[in-house]
């Protein structure tokens, strides 16, 4: 199973906003998002993450979950693929202040498309208890994170991984501008 890989193209957490830490309350993915809590017990730095809810939906902005990857194990080629990079429940992570205007890109599989395919021009907003964005085609007007699809990039070349016909390294990207996120 492929995981969730995320890029983070032109975010301007990445130079002068907020990086927050976060605790995974479960199994997460790179390019998952979700609410930023408040301050996890005993802890200064370290906050919760909130699965969006249907009233949180339309009240609370988002924030991007974009760890370093780290694999432990190297024994095999494949295993230094981010595709095959997860967050482990508990595990204390990077989120990112997602503001107007910026630009992240996201792999298919860390969006509820509506087909097999993000369509360009489509939204992406937060939805109903899960930690994935969702794609959408048209707005209620009602969402405080809202995202448009302005590109599809395929990245990568295939390289053989494993076994005779298994192959990977190729990554399609759906990039994203945040439209609107309510803090």
């Amino acid at each position: 199973m492929a995981y969730s890989v995320v890029r983070l193209d032109n975010l301007k957490a990445v130079y002068t906003g907020h990086i927050f830490s976060v605790k995974a309350p479960e199994e997460l993915q790179n390019g998952f998002v979700g609410h930023l809590g408040g301050f996890v017990s005993g802890e200064r730095e370290v906050r919760t993450l909130e699965k969006p809810t249907t009233a949180s939906i339309e009240q609370k902005g988002l924030v991007l979950i974009a760890h370093s990857p780290i694999n432990y194990d190297e024994t095999r080629m494949a295993n230094a693929s981010e595709q095959n990079y997860k967050i482990a429940q508990d595990e204390v992570v990077r989120a990112y202040e997602l503001n107007e205007h910026d630009i992240f890109s996201v792999t298919k599989e860390g969006i509820d498309l509506i087909g097999s395919d993000p369509v360009v021009g489509n939204y992406v907003i937060a939805q109903n208890k899960s930690f994935k964005l969702k794609e959408v085609s048209t707005l209620n007007g009602k969402e405080a994170f809202v995202g448009k699809i302005v590109a599809k990039e395929t990245v990568g070349t295939t390289t053989v991984v494993g076994a005779n016909g298994t192959v990977g390294r190729v990554l399609e990207y759906v990039v994203i501008e945040v439209i609107k996120n309510v803090k």
